[in-house]
């Protein structure tokens, strides 16, 4: 005769099923969650970038000399450059207090602010923790990774906004003496 079979699951088959279900819906929310991260971090870099790009502008915008004072003279022909400096002209560097004051782009060398503010020194909303820092270098004329102690004319500006310790954008530029006195 034959057996009589159970139409039940057997009690292994219930603890693998649920052990299989148990991970897929693990690795699930893992994944969300690993996404949600992801586009965290994307807006960050996005609001980061912008601020390292808007003060960035703001720098480019000011003379790299103060011509008022006599400032330097780059002349640039046949490919060779040529520095006069007047002796009584200084490089202002680490000025504190509002930007809107800052005259030349020396005076941003140094500047820090947190959290970022605006040109008229207004708190932005919504960046608590964040910094933004400006560094300037004198740097060679024909090889901008070089610094120069002495005055060239050439300014390598770098801007960077962080998040704690972690730099989150950076912006890097060059800016001349001689650029202002070719714009219209």
């Amino acid at each position: 005769m034959r057996a009589k079979r159970s139409c039940g699951f057997a009690m292994v088959e219930i603890v693998l099923a649920t052990a299989i279900v148990g991970g897929l819906a693990a690795a699930a929310l893992s994944l969300a969650a690993s996404s949600a991260g992801q586009k965290a971090r994307a807006a960050n870099l996005a609001r980061a970038q912008m601020l390292s790009r808007t003060l960035a502008e703001e720098i480019a915008t000011r003379p790299v000399a103060d011509w008022s004072s006599g400032g330097l003279d780059l002349k640039i022909s046949d490919g060779s450059f040529a520095l006069k400096t007047d002796p009584d002209a200084t490089r202002t560097t680490k000025s504190t207090g509002n930007r809107s004051g800052f005259v030349t782009i020396d005076e941003y060398n140094g500047y820090s602010e947190s959290p970022p503010t605006d040109e008229n020194g207004n708190v932005l909303k919504g960046y608590s923790g964040w910094t933004r820092g400006v560094e300037i270098d004198i740097v060679r004329l024909g090889d901008p990774d070089t610094v120069q102690a002495s005055e060239t004319g050439l300014r390598k500006i770098t801007v960077k906004v962080q998040i704690g310790d972690e730099i989150i954008a950076q912006t890097t530029f060059l800016r001349s003496s001689e650029w202002e006195r070719v714009q219209p």
